[in-house]
This record gives structure tokens, sequence and C-alpha cells, in this order.
């Protein structure tokens, strides 16, 4: 059965805050190239920016509480690079349908397979997957179940199997067991994340934290499900090549964390730091975001086509 596309359901137009949030990102010069749309009974939100037929395209997973809007100007830049790149809303955040913050992994990983038979009736392939934060997580299980997604780029990778330290499994054990008494019950985004202060000195960074499409209070459900995910990469190498994009004065998660996640794993996987970077270098460095992830992903689609000819 095919999967269903809608017209999007762009609920801010002409809201103040929308512009306001929009203007400060200086998001219009870039949302004026982007298609977007929906798919799909849960009506998952898209948007897409076109390169051509028959380049190579990449699908964006964004990070915890947020959505594809706000990277517009990666994802416009990326794309000028050669790419067909999509960004996709989590379902329940931004623009996509269902509860508010809800999803699982599982639901998520059959979002970007929808995703995908959708992309594959306009491109020709091939196709990878840019996951940041949480969304890395995200793009590492949707290509352990996909084999349409040949490249994996992850913008720090969360390893639920390896925790950062004993209070992080603590806390991940604690919302497991919650979960199974309280799903619904709703965490506070703001009690671990504070976008102002991660986008510190950036003229957005009030806006962000007041944006209503942003996810700020998370059922535990969903917090089980990413926090006690079991990766397959763990103990098996799959067929995709796989890369962390990390910067080296990340304040959620160190480097060392990635060369602990790359000794720790089966996959083989190359470590890309960026000098001087936080955790929010995609909104606040997106040229220095683009210019490697576009070289990386160059160069692993090029060995991916050149192997197909022989």
């Amino acid at each position: 059965m095919s999967v269903q596309i809608r017209p999007p359901i762009l609920s801010q137009e002409g809201c103040s805050l929308r512009v306001d949030l929009r203007d400060k990102l200086n998001l219009e010069q870039f949302l004026k190239h982007r298609t977007a749309f929906c798919i799909g009974e849960s009506a998952v939100h898209c948007e897409l920016y076109e390169y051509a037929p028959d380049a190579p395209t990449i699908i964006f997973l964004p990070g915890i509480g947020t959505y594809c809007e706000l990277y517009a100007e990666l994802l416009c830049k990326l794309s000028q690079q050669g790419f067909n790149v999509i960004g996709v809303d989590p379902l329940g955040h931004g623009y996509s349908g269902g509860s508010r913050g809800h999803y699982t992994v599982a639901e998520m990983c059959n979002a970007v397979s929808d995703v995908l038979d959708v992309l594959q009736q306009r491109f020709k392939g091939p196709f990878g997957v840019y996951g940041y934060s949480i969304g890395a997580l995200l793009a590492v299980a949707a290509a352990e179940k996909d084999e349409r997604l040949s490249t994996v780029l992850c913008g720090t990778l969360l390893v639920p199997d390896l925790a950062p330290d004993l209070t992080y499994r603590m806390g991940w054990n604690w919302t497991w067991a919650s979960s199974l008494m309280l799903p619904g019950y709703k965490v506070p985004l703001k009690s671990f994340v504070d976008f102002e202060q991660l986008l510190k000195g950036h003229p957005a960074g009030a806006a962000i934290n007041n944006d209503p499409l942003i996810v700020f209070d998370y059922p535990l459900k969903t917090l089980s499900s990413l926090f006690n995910h079991r990766c397959n990469i763990v103990n098996r190498v799959h067929r995709f090549s796989a890369a962390i994009l990390h910067g080296d004065k990340d304040e959620v998660l160190p480097v060392s964390y990635s060369q602990r996640v790359m000794n720790y794993c089966e996959q083989p996987m190359e470590l890309l730091v960026m000098k001087r970077q936080g955790h929010m270098v995609p909104l606040l460095q997106p040229d220095l975001v683009v210019t490697m992830a576009a070289q990386w992903f160059e160069q692993e689609f090029s060995k991916e086509m050149a192997a197909a000819v022989l």
C-alpha cells in the first residue's frame, strides 16, 4: 500500500512569535526554497530542499524537542552542495501530527521508512541519514532497520548501552521503571536542557526557549524508549557507513564519550571533530557543519556509487 502525501499543516503562519523567531534565525531566505508536505496517517511533516532527481538524498532528524524548520539554513545550504535534503519533524513534534512529545524509537523507524517510500518515487538514490543529538540515535536505529539507508552521520551519538556515567544510568533506570506505572507522566525538558543557555549569545536563544512548537515536556514512555533503546551496532556490523560529528567543546556530551562509543561498538565509525564548537553548532555555526557533512557524505556516496558500477 502506497504512503499518502498530503498538504502541510503550517499552523503558525502569520503568528507574531513565528515571524520574530524566523527573523532572528534569518530563516525566510532559506524557507522559500523548501517544499513542505506531510505523509501517512500520522501526518509526519517533511521539508524538502531539492537539488536534482539523480542526486544523493539525505534525511535529517533534528535534536530533542526541536523540529526541522529551525535548521532551514543548514538544510538549504547542505542541499546546495549537491544533495536532496529532507528534514523530518518527529511524531508529536513541530508540525507533525500526534500527541505532543509522544513517540517510540520503533515508531520513528517506521516513519523514516515511510519517508523513504515517498522519496524513492522521485529520487534514484543513494540515500543517507543525518541525525543531530537525539536524532542521531533515531538515525542509527532507522538505518539498522532499513537497508536503503547506506550512510549515517551522527551529530553526537548517545548509545544507551553505554551510559556516559553512573548518574545517567540511574536516571535511565528510573525512567524505565516509572514509565511502567505512569507512561503518560510528563518530565519538563527544561530541567535538563536550556536552549537559551546552550544558544548563549545567539539572538534567537530566548525566542527558541519560548517557541510553542518545541516540545518542553516529555512523557516517560518516550524518554524510556529513547534512553533504554538497544543499538544493534554494539554487537553487529551493518552495511551502512557511519561517522560521528562532534564539537570538542560540547556541553552535553564530551568528545571522549564518542571515542568510547567507537571502541564499544562493533560497527566501524569515523570521528569528525569540530574544533572549538559546542553542542548547538548546527544553529550557531551552520556553515561549518555544512562543509564537514557535505565532504563526508560526498566521500561515502562516491564510494557506494563506484562499488555499484563494478
